[in-house]
C-alpha cells in the first residue's frame, strides 16, 4: 500500500555519516523455471506474438519493497528499495522500533550481474524514485511516514535526497514545513525533469513538483514547481502552476511522474483517488469495485509552457484503467516511448498484479492500454505488493526492469529482469 494512505488511517537526519550494512546476496540468476519466465504479449499487432526471452534477477531479502533503477554511462545500474524493522532482518520482534530506510543494489554490468545488497541507516523513508540529471547528479524523492522511529515531527511529509557520487553519500531537503499549513503531508512528483536554460545556451533548468496530500482548500496554494539551476543545491520554490480543474484529495504533484517530449509538451501523469471527484468517468474500464486505494487510476495532464500550466488530456485524462497507476516513461534509442506501470487491483488482462508496459511510437501523443502490452511480471500472490518499479535501457538496446511481488510467504521479494523489445513489423523500430 502506499505509504501516504497509510497514515491516513513521513525529521530532518542529524548526520549524514554513511552507515552501511552490507547483506550478501546471489549475483546473476540461475537457469530456473523462473529466472528464465518470458515476457507475455498480449494483443500483438505491431510487435512479434511471441514471448519474449527474459532473464530474472532475485534481490534482497524478504520484505525488501518498491525498487526504483537508475543507470549510469558503461552500463553501470543502481537500484534503491525501502526496508523496514530490525537490521539487518525485516522481521520486526516486539518492542522493535518500526524504522524505514533505503537499500541499494549495483550492477557494473548491465543487469547481468549484481552486488551486495547495501543498507543505507542514514537514509530514512520509503518509496524512493531515483532520477539522474545530464550532469550525474542524482536526486531521489521520498516520503517519511509519521510512525517512522526517526520522524520527530510526528507527522508524514516528503524528503528531496541529493548524491553527487554516485549514491555512495547523501544530503537531505525536507519538504516544508514552510510555505504548507501546519503539519502539512506534503508530497512530490517522483521524477525530476530537465528543461533547456533560456538564460545559458547548453544549459539546463531541473524542475521538481511539490505539493501537499487532504489540503482541502488549501491544497492548490500549495503546488510548486521548483527549480534548480545548479542540479539541485539550491531551489527557486516561486512558480505556481495553473491546475485549473484538479480536485483530489491527493495533491497535484503526488505519486506521479512528468516526461518531457522531444517536441518540449510536457506529459504528467497523476494518480487519482477513486473516492475523488475525477475517478468515475465514462470511458473508465476496470474489472472489480476494490476499495480504498488499490482502485486509484492514472491520470494524464499535459503543458506546453514548461510547466506553468497544465490541463487534462481530453474530457477526463483518461490514462489505463480502474486498478492501474505507479508510471514511469522511458524514451528508447530508437524513438518508441515505453510506459512501464503496474496493475495493483482489478486486472483486466487476465493475469495476475505485477508489471506492465505499452509503447508509443509518436512520442506520447497516442496510448493503446490493449494492443501489444507486455507482462513484465504477473508472480504477486493476493491483492497488493506487485509491481512498482521501472526499466532503464543498455547501450545494447538491452532493457532492466524491476519491481517487487508478494509470494506465497506472505512476504514481498524485489527482482530484476533483463530483457530486449522486438523491433515492430514495421522495420524500424518504430
Amino acid at each position: 500500500m502506499s505509504g501516504f494512505r497509510w497514515q491516513r488511517n513521513c525529521r530532518l537526519i542529524a548526520s549524514f555519516i554513511l552507515l552501511v550494512v552490507v547483506v550478501p546476496v546471489g549475483t546473476a540468476a540461475g537457469a530456473d523455471e523462473s529466472s528464465v519466465r518470458p515476457i507475455k504479449v498480449l494483443g500483438a499487432r505491431r510487435l512479434p506474438k511471441q514471448e519474449i526471452a527474459a532473464m530474472r534477477t532475485p534481490l534482497g531479502i524478504p520484505n525488501d519493497y518498491k525498487p526504483w533503477l537508475t543507470r549510469f554511462d558503461g552500463d553501470k545500474l543502481l537500484m534503491v528499495a525501502f526496508s523496514f524493522g530490525g537490521v539487518p532482518s525485516n522481521e520486526l520482534p516486539k518492542g522493535e522500533p518500526y524504522l524505514e530506510r533505503a537499500v541499494f543494489w549495483r550492477s557494473a554490468d548491465g543487469g547481468n550481474n549484481w552486488g551486495a545488497r547495501e543498507e543505507h541507516l542514514d537514509v530514512h523513508g520509503r518509496e524512493f524514485a531515483l532520477n539522474r540529471l545530464s550532469d550525474g547528479t542524482l536526486l531521489m524523492p521520498c516520503h517519511f511516514l509519521g510512525n517512522d522511529a526517526a520522524n520527530k515531527a510526528g507527522h508524514t511529509y516528503s524528503k528531496l535526497f541529493r548524491s553527487t557520487d554516485d549514491g555512495k553519500t547523501w544530503s537531505e531537503t525536507r519538504i516544508g514545513p514552510e510555505g504548507f499549513p501546519d503539519k502539512a503531508q506534503t508530497a512530490t512528483d517522483w521524477t525530476v525533469f530537465e528543461t533547456p536554460d533560456p538564460e545559458a545556451t547548453g544549459k539546463t533548468i531541473a524542475l521538481f513538483g511539490v505539493s501537499m496530500q487532504e489540503g482541502g482548500k488549501q491544497a492548490p496554494s500549495t503546488v510548486a514547481l521548483w527549480r534548480s539551476r545548479d542540479s539541485g543545491k539550491i531551489w527557486d520554490k516561486t512558480l505556481k502552476p495553473d491546475t485549473t480543474g484538479w480536485v483530489d484529495v491527493d495533491g497535484f504533484f503526488s505519486q506521479s511522474t512528468t516526461y518531457r517530449a522531444k517536441s518540449g509538451k510536457l506529459l504528467h501523469v497523476v494518480r487519482v483517488d477513486a473516492t475523488g471527484p475525477h475517478w468515475r468517468v465514462p470511458d473508465l474500464k476496470s474489472a472489480g469495485k476494490e476499495a480504498g486505494d488499490q482502485a486509484d487510476r492514472m491520470m494524464l495532464w499535459t503543458s506546453t509552457d514548461n510547466g506553468a500550466s497544465w490541463r487534462r488530456h481530453g474530457q477526463y485524462g483518461t490514462f489505463g484503467a480502474g486498478g492501474e497507476m505507479y508510471p514511469r516513461f522511458l524514451r528508447l534509442a530508437d524513438g518508441r516511448l515505453l510506459l512501464t506501470f503496474t496493475v495493483r487491483s482489478s486486472s483486466t488482462d487476465g493475469h495476475a498484479l505485477g508489471l506492465r508496459a505499452i509503447i508509443s511510437h509518436d512520442d506520447g501523443e497516442t496510448w493503446d492500454f490493449q494492443t501489444d502490452r507486455l507482462v513484465i511480471d504477473d508472480e504477486n500472490v493476493g491483492a497488493s505488493g506487485g509491481g512498482f518499479g521501472n526499466t532503464v535501457q543498455n547501450a545494447d538496446g538491452s532493457l532492466v526492469s524491476c519491481y517487487s511481488y508478494r509470494g506465497r510467504d506472505n512476504k514481498t521479494h524485489i527482482e530484476a529482469v533483463r530483457w530486449t523489445l522486438p523491433r515492430t513489423k514495421s522495420g524500424n523500430g518504430k
